[in-house]
């Protein structure tokens, strides 16, 4: 309604409302909203079409009639006279809500407003009313309230604590267990109430453990992280040592619900659980082979410290991946196969070398164990790799120690060099040195060395030399890493930069003869074991027995030699002579015949030498026939017999020598002569034949054995020459010297 026509109506009495209908009805006829006028005897004097349709009853019957019969409460109409007793009163400015009952009978809630009309003379004319049909909302507030208890009582049935606080962060609704987690704070709790609030409540009664913070920065921290509302998990610890799981997360509207669990049995059960893991990590990390557990993808779901020290990575990192994956293809070949035996439920090892990402070779057992699940299914493997390389490597090193000292194909000097090279290779270091100590020198004797870099007869201050800490020690001494050692003041650290370093004294017959050692200029990445130890110590045992056997033999050997070298020697080649060599030969029948020791009778015999004599002159012949004695005698023993028994033949006792190991001795002198006993003037290649004959039972004199052994011969020279022939039975020996065999 416009303000001119409320003028109007302040400015008419009763009069004006008898006179004014045709007004009333172009004012509000037409309006959606329902209006109604009465007069001050609460008759109605007009309804426009829309209360028509809202009261379900005919404007004609409405007219005339009181609003009485429309109150379902007829008090309500009754309190309701007080605004025509009152028109001035600010009662006007209310809404009324009524329960009404329609024309059909039907009930309805309504909301209406009025407003007082005056005459000219300022009397109540009557009352004009805007009614408003309001049962669809009311219908909606009682299903919102019904939610309304719905929520309050699905939010109790949680067993969590929950919270909803609206977008200014004041509480809306909350659970009961939310204020009983929170107990001291629960007061605090009523709707409109801030978080921030809630939270000071709590924190001034000492209900929060700040962690040794103040408050207003524990608050701070809080507040920032309730604001986050990222759903993240936030773990907090109550004063009285009770420990919360709150997660927040904002909601459509802006706001922040939150929900808080007791986690204070969990984390006592992780906490013993965490206890127990690190106990068994504290287990696994003390084992120096390597622990894991892998899944039935392979992947890593636990490794112990030396493990992720072997893969070259820390756990973080190794976790989660296939851990086979990081070695060469050949070996996850290997361990492919192990662990396919594993995971069908039977415990599967094996032996095999690894290269792990350390860049360290090694020699491992690796034993695969199933882990079940509760069912009995196979859902993992338990994986022991245990490094087996010091003792795999020590059983060889001392196989071929032994296989060296009892061989006979090699001479005292041949020994030493091997034991070099197999020290060397044990101890995986480049250098190996024998020493003599006389003083305070220090005297290379034997050298093992790339290019020979390291030659014998070298000299050194002792005192520049590690060796001296050796023999301070009378016991052998090792470092892998002499920068980080005693090592590193040493002289010999600053002058040749030796990092690695294993040596033992060296004695003969009881007395220092100097050391044996092994170096390397790089830091060794395996340490020194207790077997490396007991190694070099052997070394240097059988290298001080066999120096001093040695030279008691040669001294023996060489005395005797001066005493028949005037009768037995060759004046041309200067080894023994047919009469001497025969002698001698015969006394190892009769040695044989005794001992029934094995021993192998050869006949040299230098291949076409007549050419030689013939096209280059018998000075010639001579020269060849010195450098093959002097390269032949330079490979024998001193127990060795070695004689001239013929113009170019030659013939050789090999006592204590079987017929197979003779034969690897011939094959190698063999060798010698086509490597060593070529001459300038001589074009063509100088070569020789051998035939062998091992001394038999029946053998009473030299003469038979070497009548074999020329057998044996000739047969090599027929048959090609520059090879050597063992004697056979189907061989002549009387038809051997029938052909000249040049």
């Amino acid at each position: 309604m416009n303000d001119g026509i409320w003028a109007d109506f302040n400015l008419v009495g009763r009069r004006f409302l008898r006179t004014v209908t045709l007004d009333l009805e172009r004012s509000f006829g037409d309006l959606n909203e329902s209006v109604l006028v009465t007069n001050p005897e609460r008759t109605i004097v007009f309804a426009n079409r829309a209360m028509e349709r809202l009261l379900r009853v005919n404007r004609s019957d409405l007219v005339g009639s009181t609003t009485r019969r429309f109150f379902a409460d007829p008090a309500q109409f009754d309190r309701m006279a007080e605004l025509y007793h009152r028109p001035s009163d600010q009662r006007h400015r209310r809404l009324y809500p009524i329960e009404a009952v329609l024309g059909d009978g039907t009930n309805t809630h309504l909301e209406v407003v009025s407003a007082p009309l005056f005459g000219t003379s300022h009397e109540l004319a009557g009352l004009l009313f805007i009614a408003h049909d309001v049962s669809d909302r009311k219908q909606l507030e009682s299903q919102l309230s019904d939610v309304a208890v719905t929520l309050e009582d699905a939010l109790d049935a949680i067993l969590e604590g929950f919270a909803i606080y609206d977008s200014e962060d004041r509480l809306v609704i909350c659970n009961d267990n939310y204020r009983e987690i929170y107990a001291t704070s629960a007061p605090a709790m009523f709707p409109g109430n801030r978080f921030e609030d809630v939270l000071r409540y709590g924190l001034k009664r000492n209900q929060y453990d700040t962690g040794g913070l103040d408050d207003e920065t524990w608050l701070t921290q809080r507040l920032a992280k309730h604001q986050a509302a990222d759903g993240a998990v936030i773990e907090q610890r109550l004063e009285d040592g009770r420990w919360l799981r709150v997660s927040e997360k904002r909601t459509s509207s802006g706001g922040i619900a939150g929900i808080r669990a007791d986690i204070t049995e969990l984390k006592e059960a992780k906490a013993l659980a965490e206890k127990a893991y690190q106990n068994l990590n504290l287990m696994a990390d003390g084992i120096s082979a390597c622990v894991g557990e892998v899944n039935l993808e392979g992947r890593c779901l636990f490794l112990n410290k030396t493990g992720c020290e072997w893969f070259n990575g820390t756990r973080e990192e190794l976790l989660g991946t296939r851990l086979r994956e990081r070695l060469p293809w050949k070996e996850r070949e290997a361990v492919k196969g192990l662990f396919r035996a594993g995971m069908s439920g039977q415990k599967a090892t094996m032996e095999l070398g690894l290269h792990f990402p350390d860049g360290v070779f090694r020699e491992c057992q690796m034993d695969c164990n199933p882990r079940l699940s509760d069912a009995g299914d196979v859902d993992g493997l338990v994986v022991l790799i245990t490094d087996i390389t010091d003792r795999k490597k020590t059983e060889r090193t001392l196989a071929e120690l032994y296989a060296i000292t009892s061989t006979r194909e090699l001479c005292h000097e041949g020994k030493i060099a091997e034991i070099l090279r197999l020290g060397c290779d044990h101890f995986d270091v480049p250098y190996g040195i024998i020493s003599q100590v006389i003083g305070a020198h220090y005297t290379i004797t034997h050298a093992h060395s790339p290019g020979n870099k390291v030659a014998a007869g070298q000299t050194f201050d002792l005192k520049d030399t590690y060796c001296t800490l050796t023999l301070e020690a009378d016991e052998p001494i090792a470092t892998g890493h002499a920068a980080d050692s005693d090592f590193a003041g040493h002289p010999c650290y600053e002058l040749f930069g030796v990092e690695t370093y294993i040596g033992a004294p060296l004695l003969v017959d009881g007395i220092v003869h100097g050391t044996v050692n092994f170096t390397a200029h790089k830091i060794r990445k395996r340490p020194f074991t207790p077997a490396d130890i007991q190694i070099i110590r052997q070394f240097a045992d059988w290298i001080g027995h066999e120096i001093a056997r040695q030279r008691d033999h040669q001294a023996l050997m060489d005395a005797k030699v001066n005493l028949e070298r005037v009768a037995s020697i060759d004046d041309l080649t200067e080894i023994c002579n047919r009469r001497a060599f025969l002698e001698r030969a015969q006394t190892e029948i009769q040695r044989f015949r005794r001992t029934r020791r094995p021993f192998t009778t050869v006949m040299l015999d230098i291949d076409k030498f007549k050419q030689i004599n013939d096209q280059h002159g018998h000075a010639a012949g001579d020269e060849c026939l010195k450098v093959f004695t002097r390269v032949i005698g330079d490979e024998l023993r001193s127990v060795d017999i070695f004689g001239r028994v013929g113009g170019e033949e030659f013939c050789l006792v090999l006592p204590e020598t079987g017929l197979d190991d003779a034969k690897n001795v011939c094959e190698r002198l063999r060798n010698k002569v086509v490597q060593e006993c070529q001459l300038d003037i001589v074009e063509q290649t100088v070569t020789c034949s051998m035939g062998l004959a091992q001394a038999v039972t029946e053998d009473v004199d030299f003469s038979t054995l070497m009548q074999r052994a020329d057998a044996a011969l000739y047969e090599a020279k027929t048959t090609g020459r520059n090879k050597c022939v063992a004697y056979r039975d189907h061989l002549d020996p009387a038809s051997a010297r029938a052909v000249t065999p040049h």
